[in-house]
């Protein structure tokens, strides 16, 4: 006597998940990938800190004590003009006269150099004051 496999409506197959549902569970795992590379990066990679203060203005160079800091700008910067203009480098236009004394906003960031040795670099500075 031979048994043949069930056929019809009421057979059972193996269940395998739908091509769409694998999709959707990668799309879902590589968002929460990263959404913890996010909160992690955040938490542990450098910080932009927004500070305050009067620039005194040298040829192409100045210094802003904020804090007990004193703050370098020399050189090519990321820059936002007095009419909120974003510039990705170059001098700040407000910074342009030596001898003078300019209040403006700036973002640092906490460096740390390979002997360890260690100090904040601007990274930004913003001429609306």
């Amino acid at each position: 006597m031979s048994v043949l496999p069930a056929t019809g409506p009421l057979a059972t197959q193996p269940h395998r998940p739908a091509r769409a549902v694998w999709i959707a569970m990668a799309i879902v795992a590589a968002a929460v990938i990263a959404v913890l590379g996010y909160g992690l990066g955040m938490r542990n990679g450098p910080h932009v800190k927004a500070l305050s203060g009067d620039a005194y203005v040298g040829a192409n160079q100045a210094a802003v004590k904020v804090d007990g800091w004193t703050y370098g700008i020399v050189g090519s910067v990321a820059w936002v003009d007095s009419r909120g203009a974003s510039h990705d480098s170059g001098w700040p236009d407000c910074l342009g006269s030596p001898g003078t004394t300019v209040h403006i906003r700036f973002g640092e960031v906490s460096v740390t150099g390979p002997q360890d040795d260690s100090w904040r670099q601007v990274v930004w500075v913003d001429c609306r004051g």
